[in-house]
């Protein structure tokens, strides 16, 4: 048995901040250590003064990738260590002299007033990249209502026909665009729970069975004529994971498989577990053109959609297939099927149990 892809990174911080903080000081440090240390070493002597420019540099680049508040701790850390590395005397706060302490405020105050402009030129171009987004999710969701609600509309008005197969024809058409209706709400609420970090995992113990059915049948009507081949390992054990979570990841997978590959062509299910039981993997995997490069690295981001998939849909479902993984402490991982086409495998955390509820009878 041949074992989906694995991530092997690790996952950055949760906390953006954290993240942006941990980053200026990483910089910062790595400048005075590479001044203050190394390059002396190789006879690369340059004035405190030349330092300084140096520091005022890092300060307006990291602006441009961090917050107003990293963006004025920068400043003061590199003020400070400027001020104990190079400034004369040396390893040491006190300053000898008026030219190196007016020298020494001038340098805090331009990277305090450079760093926040840069800091906020940044924030207005990511408001107004939210701002796009918002409208292409407006245009989106508008042009996805008009063709559910025209069908709506005229089978509604012509439902009460006398022919029984027109009205058989009009039945099933209404059922087709009320699902369609139905998944475009969906994904919108979900999307915006995951935004809103109102989603709140609640694992239970789950028969991979019973998701990979109550998948299916949520797309059935994606999947119809397409051959679906689902492989569970007989002795598969019950595993802990949010089942609708679970479930709604996995038939959105079987979505995208059906959205982004020729019609009748075949799609794969597998479930299994690592070769040490500590993960459990559900892999979906397809046999159409693959993952185009232009999308791998974004793959995952809302609205995100390939030139090869069909009309409708707004693009958020590996995005809501990511977030609910998350959710649950595992991870999702595209990658290419060695038959041809893409598999996308969640991986979730797994522990054995001792007895479970119901296994004694």
């Amino acid at each position: 048995m041949s074992w989906p892809a694995q991530e092997t990174s690790r996952k950055p911080f949760d906390d953006g901040w954290a993240r942006e903080y941990a980053e200026v000081v990483g910089v910062i440090a790595a400048v005075t250590v590479m001044g203050g240390f190394f390059m002396p070493r190789y006879g690369l002597n340059l004035s405190y003064g030349a330092f300084g420019h140096i520091y005022l540099l890092a300060v307006i680049a990291l602006s441009l990738r961090v917050g107003r508040g990293p963006a004025l701790a920068a400043a003061v850390v590199s003020a400070v260590a400027w001020d104990y590395v190079f400034v004369p005397p040396q390893m040491s706060f006190s300053v000898l002299n008026l030219d190196d302490t007016l020298e020494l405020a001038t340098y805090f105050v331009v990277a305090l007033i450079g760093g926040q402009l840069t800091a906020r030129v940044r924030e207005r171009e990511k408001l107004f990249a939210e701002a796009e987004l918002h409208r292409t999710l407006l245009d989106s969701v508008s042009h996805e209502l008009k063709t559910p609600l025209a069908v709506l509309r005229t089978a509604a008005e012509k439902i009460d026909t006398s022919d029984p197969q027109k009205r058989t024809r009009l039945t099933d058409e209404i059922r087709t665009a009320t699902s369609r209706l139905d998944h475009l709400v969906a994904n919108l609420l979900n999307q915006t729970r995951l935004e809103s970090r109102g989603l709140r995992s609640q694992p239970d113990w789950c028969d991979a069975r019973d998701i990979i059915s109550a998948a299916r049948r949520t797309v059935a009507d994606a999947l119809a004529g397409r051959p679906l081949k689902v492989e569970i390992p007989t002795d598969m054990p019950l595993f802990m994971a949010d089942a609708p979570l679970l479930e709604q990841s996995v038939a959105n997978l079987l979505l995208n498989a059906a959205l982004h590959t020729p019609a009748a062509s075949a799609v794969s299910v597998t479930v299994g577990m690592d070769q040490r039981g500590a993960r459990v993997f559900i892999a979906v995997a397809d046999r159409g053109p693959g993952i185009p490069p232009e999308l791998r690295e974004n793959l995952f981001q809302k609205f995100r959609r390939g030139q090869t998939a069909r009309a409708g849909g707004l693009g958020l479902g590996l995005s809501i297939v990511r977030g609910f993984t998350l959710a649950q402490g595992g991870e999702v991982v595209a990658s290419d099927n060695p038959q041809g086409g893409a598999t996308f495998t969640i991986w979730l955390p797994h522990t054995s149990h001792g007895s479970v509820p119901g296994d004694e009878h």
